[in-house]
């Protein structure tokens, strides 16, 4: 006999209706009971029964979709119905094993069952609570004789869905063996229960209420298999999830464990320690390279490593303090390289990067001689001044080489952040040291040579004034305790050579070229271009475009003498040579494109052709490689003498120096009615003239009118006639008052009529009373009348000693003059003589 049937068959029982899912005959379910009429009617029957042989019926309750009851109220309990129709006609006849009170006052309580059979309910005739029903039992249904086909195939299919479910889902294996006493694979109705009662995933009670309720064993066997299906599909969705997980986190917890289990071997063996104690560890290697470490600063680094060994090293403060020493330990405190001061080997590496430049390689040997007697070149700040294209960048590495020294360049063109010279405080995110800091570190040493490129263009934003914070860097007097924000410790700068570089002086705040030695390059005149590409840039120029390789070029390639000249002459004017370098580079490439093109035996176009049997380039060919000339002519009025009212001043811009012509002309008013001369007086200044030149016209106007009043008083031209100045070229901005003496000329020979000499030129200052005042940049001035032909020139006579000083070959040919007031200037431009 099996489970059930020794079980009374009681006609009349009290019913509980259960909520998630029937009860299947043979399982042992706990149900919670929450009415406590039902707990007192069930406790009366284990009193009454002396605690044991109490039955009770499970009706599995209908599913309300609105999840109230008929009258609107929201259902109190579990085991309360309004109608008998609430409960399904089949249910389960069960015995109670034990009844539980809650901790909660008995207010609930838990009450274990084991399933017997399945009963029909017949009526309610008491809906209670307790309900009260009238029950009828099933018979036992055994399955006699050998199973068909269908039935050991739904048997078979259902114990093959058992078994693979169990393998995926750790939970229905674990009820598959809390239940596998009632698993019997011969009895099909058993075997349908038992997959029932197994199986939980998303399981519909209405279909489970489906298999309780069945009595053919194939639909029975059928029904179960359904759900054993969804519960396989369930797990294998719930582990294709799980293995994504896994996926996911298997990797990076297998790289952690390993690693973790890898510092404790080697901390183990005493091969390493922890993180933390290997960076400080690292910090105190580093720090043992510095013999002489300031004691502040060893404080502070101590404070520091203090520190970093009690942060957490997730912290944000960790990562604060450990780039904080990272800065602090790789600055190399007081470590310097030895310095070269041999003046011949400085002097050969001055003449083999650079041609020219006497007066700059003399004053550079003389701070390494100086360098030599006190055993540091250090509280200089040299400042290499000069039009672009003069070397000025290439001068700062080739003295780092001639000290032996490092080097390193930052340009503050533009610069508007007084952070990157001073640094940024710890409290911003991603703070870091200033440039200063930054050279010392990469250089390793506490005396390289530091390049700050273009100084004379310097912004100025809303973040400060970088010229200002240069202040500081660059005073000899107060570099050698530089603060930077980041380290908030003093830095000794002093043993850095600063050289500074700028096109303009006149843009460096005072203050701060003060501070400064200026040394000027004011450029190279026509046979030092000539030399230098013959020398430096022709040869460096080849080589870059393959030119020199003996494989591939042919013999006889490159550029002659002669072109280079013409190169120089009419195509780059400028004080510099990177103009001159640009078009060699042109030459080069077109001549490389010719020569591949010949080897390969393919057509070039006719502007790349070659038009003769030699691969030199010659002033011949030129225009083939780098078309017309750019300049037609050395000067805009070729006839001599000049037109009245002409004059050539000579201007020093940020280029080099040029010939810069004065053009006026008079502008004569008609009467008026009563036969009155109109207008006269006026002048009119145009050509881009910024404030001071137009001032500086104003004053050469009055001073034109006094002397042309001692000169011939009985001229009225400036009364009768309106003046229009003009300097040529409008599009280049001019200011300065260099060309005083040249607007005064230049109205002079207007009122008077008496031309200028075609081959004359004057530069300076006149003041309101006629004196010539000194200007700058003689020596550029004089290249760029030369490079316009001009053979004699008017100078003030403060400027002789400049004179003086420009070397002698560009003197040849010249005809200087020295004025000291404007009389002079008079007598030899439009005097009798």
């Amino acid at each position: 006999m099996g489970y059930g049937d020794e079980a009374p068959r009681m006609p009349h029982v009290l019913a509980l209706p259960v909520t998630n899912r029937p009860l299947f005959p043979g399982v042992v379910t706990s149900v919670t009971l929450t009415e406590p009429a039902t707990i007192d009617a069930i406790e009366r029957l284990q009193t009454e029964n002396n605690g044991s042989n109490v039955y009770i019926s499970a009706f599995l309750r209908k599913k309300n979709p609105t999840g109230v009851s008929e009258g609107g109220v929201l259902l109190p309990t579990p085991e309360v119905i309004t109608d008998s129709s609430d409960l399904y006609s089949v249910g389960t006849f069960a015995q109670i094993h034990r009844l539980t009170r809650g901790v909660d006052g008995g207010a609930t309580a838990s009450v274990l069952l084991l399933a017997h059979r399945r009963v029909n309910l017949l009526s309610v005739d008491s809906l209670g609570p307790p309900i009260d029903v009238t029950i009828s039992h099933w018979p036992r249904l055994d399955y006699t004789g050998s199973p068909d086909d269908t039935i050991r195939a739904l048997i078979n299919e259902i114990l093959s869905t058992i078994r693979e479910v169990a393998q995926i889902n750790p939970l229905f294996r674990e009820n598959v063996q809390f239940f596998s006493g009632r698993l019997d694979a011969n009895d099909p109705y058993r075997l349908a229960d038992f997959a029932a009662s197994v199986c939980s995933a998303g399981v519909i009670p209405e279909d489970l209420q489906a298999i309780l309720e069945e009595k053919d064993p194939e639909m029975r066997l059928h029904k179960a298999l359904v759900l054993l299906s969804k519960e396989r599909e369930v797990s294998k969705l719930q582990q294709e999830i799980q293995s994504k997980v896994e996926e996911k986190m298997t990797e990076s917890q297998r790289r952690y464990f390993l690693t973790e289990q890898l510092k404790s071997i080697k901390k183990e063996l005493g091969m390493e320690r922890d993180d933390k104690e290997a960076l400080i560890e690292k910090y105190r290697k580093q720090l043992a390279k510095y013999s002489n470490i300031p004691e502040e600063v060893n404080k502070t680094i101590e404070l520091e490593l203090e520190k970093l060994s009690t942060l957490e090293m997730n912290s944000s403060e960790y990562n604060v303090t450990r780039n904080y020493l990272d800065w602090l330990c790789g600055v190399p405190w007081n470590v310097a390289s030895e310095e070269n001061f041999d003046i011949q080997e400085a002097r050969k590496i001055l003449n083999r990067d650079h041609y020219g430049l006497n007066d700059v390689k003399d004053t550079i040997l003389e701070f390494i001689a100086v360098g030599k007697l006190k055993g540091s070149v250090q509280g200089q700040i040299i400042c290499l001044a000069g039009p672009p294209g003069t070397g000025k960048t290439s001068i700062a590495k080739s003295v780092a080489e001639a000290l032996g020294r490092e080097f390193f360049r930052f340009s503050v063109g533009g610069l508007s952040n007084v952070s990157e010279i001073k640094g940024h405080r710890r409290t911003y995110v991603g703070a870091m040291p200033g440039k200063i800091i930054q050279a010392l570190k990469k250089t390793g040493t506490f005396n390289p040579v530091i390049l700050i490129d273009e100084i004379d263009k310097l912004g100025q934003g809303h973040q400060g004034d970088p010229a200002s914070a240069l202040l500081e860097v660059l005073d000899p007097s107060q570099n050698t305790s530089f603060l930077d924000h980041y380290l908030d410790e003093a830095v000794d700068i002093s043993k850095v050579l600063f050289m500074c570089t700028a096109n303009e002086l006149e843009r460096i705040p005072e203050p701060l070229l003060d501070r400064m030695e200026v040394i000027r390059l004011s450029g190279y005149d026509f046979p030092e271009k000539v030399a230098i590409a013959e020398q430096y840039l022709v040869p460096k120029s080849m080589r870059n475009n393959g030119l020199l390789s003996e494989l591939k070029a042919p013999s006889g390639v490159g550029i002659a003498t002669d072109a280079i000249e013409s190169l120089v002459r009419w195509y780059a004017r400028e004080a510099g040579v990177r103009n001159l370098s640009k078009y060699i580079d042109r030459i080069t490439r077109k001549l490389a494109l010719q020569i591949v093109a010949e080897d390969e035996g393919s057509e070039i176009s006719k502007k790349s052709a070659r038009k003769s049997e030699s691969w030199t380039v010659t002033d011949d060919n030129l225009e083939d490689y780098v078309g017309k000339h750019v300049y037609t002519s050395d000067r805009l009025y070729e006839k001599d003498p000049l037109p009245n009212g002409i004059v050539m001043g000579l201007a020093y811009t940020s280029m080099g120096g040029c010939a810069l012509y004065i053009e006026t002309q008079g502008i004569k008013r008609g009467l008026d009615e009563n036969g009155k001369q109109r207008g006269g007086g006026t002048l009119k200044a145009t050509g881009n003239l910024k404030d001071v030149m137009k001032e500086s016209s104003q004053i050469a106007y009055t001073v034109a009118r006094a002397r042309l009043a001692e000169i011939d008083p009985s001229n009225d031209y400036f009364d009768k006639t309106d003046i229009h100045m003009h300097v040529p070229e409008g599009a280049t901005p001019k200011d300065g008052p260099s060309a005083g003496v040249a607007m005064v000329t230049s109205f002079l020979s207007l009122a008077l009529g008496k031309p200028i000499r075609n081959d004359l030129a004057m530069t300076g200052e006149v003041s309101l009373t006629g004196k010539v005042l000194p200007v700058g940049g003689i020596k550029e001035k004089i290249m760029g009348g030369k490079r316009a032909g001009i053979s004699s020139i008017i100078l003030p006579d403060a400027n002789r000693r400049d004179y003086d000083e420009i070397p002698d070959y560009l003197k040849e040919g010249l005809d200087v003059h020295f004025a000291e007031s404007y009389d002079t200037v008079h007598e030899i431009t439009l005097g009798d003589k």
